[in-house]
């Protein structure tokens, strides 16, 4: 096998699959990346964890074809590093990578593509057009409340459903907060109803790093129990948890007595102060809405007490003491944009709801604390 590639094309494919690489897995080959040099005039670059896999391919001159596999993040580190434009690859009969770049060369040893998993083809399924964009935005807005306990596997994953008439819905949910999203993603075609599938943790923060380096210009469709994505000539293959998501409508408060508009930003940077003193352990605020304000307090034994005025308008309900976790409000006022936001509210040991003012699009829920 014997090639030269751009350096910065070569450095960008390995950079999309750091991601993937498992320095820990049981396959020693699951760390390596896998290039091919093709006749056609291409280098393939891939790798697989058996759950996500990236595949894409780059302008390559090929004076040789052939296939090799090689540690993918050591050969990243030295691509990103060469000093020329060009890289020069050759591999050898003992399965080295020659890699040469001005006065720089180095020799990785590599182990033959035989024994490489074989990799999921998206040839002869129908991929839609979607707006990446819009995708990117509600990964964003519900990923951060993804749960991280193993013993819930139906919940280590963002719910993804088409609803018809191109909108997507996504849910995450850890059992004390949960984040819905719902937006058109349609670009010049129509993406059909299907029913929901969970897409895990990691194949979700993989299908955002794609999203940021790709924009708004992107396909996706499913093969078999896989979700798979292409922007141009890559493509990224998410394997879906197979599991039942469970009815998170039972935990989103049909209706409200009390309901306050906030400015956002100032809200935020309330909550940021006064969890300075919070418990490090529980994180735990308490919200004391009067008619004229919404105080914010965290009381620590250990360390003392903090207290913020918020002044509002416009809220006639009755007063009411809750507590909630302040690391999880804070990281959704933080996802948001808007510059107002309705904190609507039942009682003391019912969850809290919060919405972007006059954006239906998104909710979110906060189970209430005992302080």
């Amino acid at each position: 096998m014997q090639l030269i590639v751009g350096r910065d094309s070569l450095s960008r494919g390995l950079a999309r699959i750091q991601g993937v690489l498992n320095r820990k897995a049981t396959m020693p080959v699951l760390s390596n990346a896998l290039l091919e040099a093709r006749p056609d005039g291409s280098l393939r670059v891939a790798a697989t964890d058996l759950d996500v896999t990236f595949d894409g391919v780059m302008p390559a001159r090929v004076e040789r074809p052939g296939r090799i596999t090689v540690d993918g993040k050591r050969l990243y580190e030295i691509a990103r590093n060469l000093p020329g434009e060009e890289v020069s690859i050759t591999v050898d009969e003992d399965q080295r990578v020659l890699l040469r770049c001005r006065t720089s060369e180095f020799v990785l040893n590599g182990l033959s593509a035989d024994g490489y998993p074989a990799l999921p083809s998206a040839r002869g399924i129908e991929l839609l057009p979607v707006d990446g964009g819009a995708l990117r935005e509600l990964i964003e807005r519900t990923q951060f409340s993804v749960s991280t306990e193993e013993s819930r596997p139906n919940l280590n994953g963002v719910y993804f459903q088409c609803l018809g008439d191109s909108k997507v819905r996504m849910v995450s949910t850890d059992g004390h907060r949960l984040s819905l999203g719902e937006r058109d993603v349609s670009r010049g075609g129509v993406v059909p109803e299907r029913d929901g599938v969970i897409i895990p943790r990691k194949g979700i923060q993989e299908v955002r790093r794609l999203l940021d380096e790709v924009g708004p210009e992107v396909d996706f469709g499913f093969l078999e129990n896989n979700l798979v994505l292409r922007a141009g000539d890559l493509h990224l293959f998410v394997r879906l948890i197979d599991a039942a998501f469970p009815d998170y409508t039972l935990v989103i408060p049909r209706s409200t007595e009390r309901k306050v508009i906030l400015d956002r930003l100032p809200f935020l940077s309330a909550i940021k102060r006064i969890s300075i003193l919070a418990s490090e352990r529980t994180h735990g605020m308490r919200l004391e809405l009067t008619r004229s304000k919404l105080t914010l307090v965290s009381d620590n034994p250990d360390l003392g007490k903090a207290k913020e005025d918020i002044e509002i308008d416009g809220y006639d309900g009755s007063d009411l003491t809750i507590a909630f976790n302040s690391k999880y409000v804070m990281e959704i006022l933080s996802v948001l944009s808007g510059e107002k936001v309705a904190l609507l509210l039942n009682e003391a040991l019912s969850p809290g709801l919060i919405r972007e003012h006059q954006n239906e699009g998104y909710l979110f829920v906060v189970m209430p604390m005992r302080l």
